[in-house]
């Protein structure tokens, strides 16, 4: 057995956009699985596995010896923390395959693939930040900046004034920390340490008599933010992974003797926005809404493939049913899976079963058996093969095939 699994992305994606993924598997002869599929994993500081969001690939079945490709998106949301690197927040794709075990009844067998991407936030050319001026006066000292959101690379320009002191510092402060809940330790995780700010930059005098000071807002300065990521899944119920990095601007003023010994301190918030990437940077876009995205399992069911199958005799005894497919076009098809349920009531399908086929001849019959315990009215098998193209066909038991 050879398992393959690549992203279609470069290596990465865009919050919010999609992620794709294509998947191979090649079967040295007939296989049962007992499910296979991908995962967006990261790892907290705790390194277990955090599921980000999965997709099926195939669900429980039996393949015929072959090969079989199938292509998966996932979406990216809004909520995801992107890639930090030198936090060591990093992410991958992982291709998961189980087998009943040969050897243990109990057990299953379970096949990995893994593949590392980058998440991305977007350019925050994007984002509307209201800018505001600055200007307060505290302590003896008056301050006035033209506004509070900056760029890496910026110099910001702060102008004061003061009878009162004889020197006086400002600092870039950056507080920024990872954020991790979990069940068994709730809010006070060991693995993530309080840490106090960083000093960014810094820039001082003893000259009173200057109007301003400047102050770079360094290269590699990491943008504002706050992301907060919760599961929907009832399994990961009250985790909580996230990244915050705040940014401000510390006044340090030392008095003259005659106004006392006590240093005056106090903090202003700013902002800092990532630097704009321009087209050229960016190079193809592969995320607009004319780039092929891998089809999700309903995605791409054409009137033309819809005329690939047919149905031509459901026969039931008890709880078995034997479906019979034809192909009724003109090609071989290869890779192809028949995901088969039954509807109950109208409206709750039951559990599936699947069956591969590496190669469908035209006008080749094949026979899916499934087996329910259950009432159903009809049956459905949705097909897929190497093409990515997918069929979902519904028939009722009562129907008549001629």
């Amino acid at each position: 057995m050879k398992l393959e699994l690549n992203d279609q992305n470069d290596g990465y994606a865009y919050l919010g956009d999609k992620l794709n993924v294509r998947t191979v598997f090649n079967f040295d002869e007939d296989t049962a699985i007992l499910w296979s599929g991908i995962r967006l994993l990261t790892h907290p500081p705790c390194l277990k596995e955090l599921q980000i969001t999965k997709e099926e690939i195939f669900s429980k079945g039996i393949f015929e010896k072959g090969e079989y490709i199938r292509e998966r998106a996932f979406l990216i949301k809004k909520n995801v923390i992107p890639t930090i690197k030198n936090r060591n927040l990093e992410y991958e794709i992982k291709l998961i395959l189980r087998q009943p075990h040969p050897n243990n009844p109990d057990d299953d067998l379970v096949i990995n693939r893994t593949h590392k991407v980058e998440i991305r936030a977007k350019d925050s050319d994007n984002q509307i930040i209201k800018t505001n001026p600055l200007s307060l006066s505290i302590s003896g000292l008056s301050v006035n900046v033209s506004k509070d959101v900056f760029k890496p690379g910026e110099t910001v320009k702060i102008n004061f004034s003061s009878n009162e002191l004889r020197h006086v510092e400002i600092r870039l402060l950056q507080k920024a920390n990872l954020v991790c809940y979990c069940d068994a330790y709730g809010q006070t995780c060991s693995k993530v340490e309080e840490l106090p700010p960083a000093i960014a930059g810094d820039s001082k005098t003893s000259d009173m008599t200057k109007d301003f000071l400047l102050l770079k807002i360094p290269e590699i300065a990491q943008p504002s933010h706050n992301y907060l990521w919760e599961p929907h899944e009832k399994e990961f119920w009250g985790m909580k992974y996230g990244s915050y990095v705040k940014w401000s601007l510390q006044f340090i003023g030392k008095p003259k003797p005659e106004y006392g010994k006590e240093i005056i301190k106090f903090k202003v918030p700013i902002t800092i926005v990532a630097k704009t990437v321009s087209g050229n940077e960016v190079g193809v876009d592969l995320f607009s809404k004319n780039a092929t995205a891998a089809p999700s399992i309903f995605d791409g069911v054409s009137s033309k493939f819809q005329k690939v199958f047919k149905i031509t005799s459901i026969d039931s005894d008890m709880e078995k049913y034997s479906i019979r497919i034809k192909n009724i076009s003109k090609d071989s098809l290869k890779g192809v899976s028949v995901k088969t349920s039954g509807l109950q009531e109208g409206l709750f399908e039951t559990e599936p079963t699947l069956t591969g086929f590496s190669s469908w001849e035209p006008n080749e019959e094949k026979e899916i058996v499934y087996n329910s315990k259950q009432n159903i009215s009809a049956l459905i098998c949705i097909l897929e093969n190497n093409d990515q193209r997918v069929i979902r066909i519904q028939t009722p038991l009562a129907s008549n095939f001629f």
